[in-house]
């Protein structure tokens, strides 16, 4: 992976033809300009911490990840490579920025929710010493998911 310049940072506006190409479709400018926005003054959701950042190869966005604070120890971290980058090793090393952010932030365990039929989330989530009791969860949207946790 020599010469792979992965990095996290914020959101802006000016990425929002990229998140209407990644799973923002539905909203219009101005919604993913006042979500934007909202990821990087408020940083909160429903009360608690929440961050979501750009993943970054040089100087394209290849992905998002995401911080969610689940209790004063515990956050929930979500990571998304897309499709045209998957498979290149970018997500692990995102991963594990995620991880040393969460880290400094003082959290000491990372969870992670992961579809069940996600074969390269399991092992990404593997690789990176998470475990899982490989039992299957149902989730709020009502998938079949993996809990895994690992202490940071």
């Amino acid at each position: 992976m020599w010469g792979i310049m992965i990095s996290l940072r914020n959101f802006t506006c000016e990425d929002i033809a990229i998140l209407q190409n990644n799973g923002y479709d539905k909203y219009s400018f101005n919604q993913i300009c006042d979500l934007v926005d909202k990821w990087q003054t408020d940083k909160t959701f429903d009360n608690l911490y929440f961050e979501m950042f750009a993943i970054v190869l040089n100087d394209e966005i290849v992905g998002s990840a995401s911080l969610y604070q689940r209790s004063n120890s515990i956050i929930s971290c979500g990571i998304e490579i897309y499709t045209n980058y998957q498979r290149k090793g970018y997500a692990s090393i995102a991963y594990s920025q995620l991880l040393s952010i969460a880290k400094e932030k003082g959290y000491s365990i990372a969870v992670a929710q992961v579809l069940v039929d996600n074969i390269a989330s399991i092992a990404l989530n593997k690789k990176l010493g998470f475990e899982c009791d490989n039992y299957e969860y149902i989730n709020k949207k009502g998938n079949k998911i993996y809990y895994f946790i690992k202490t940071l």
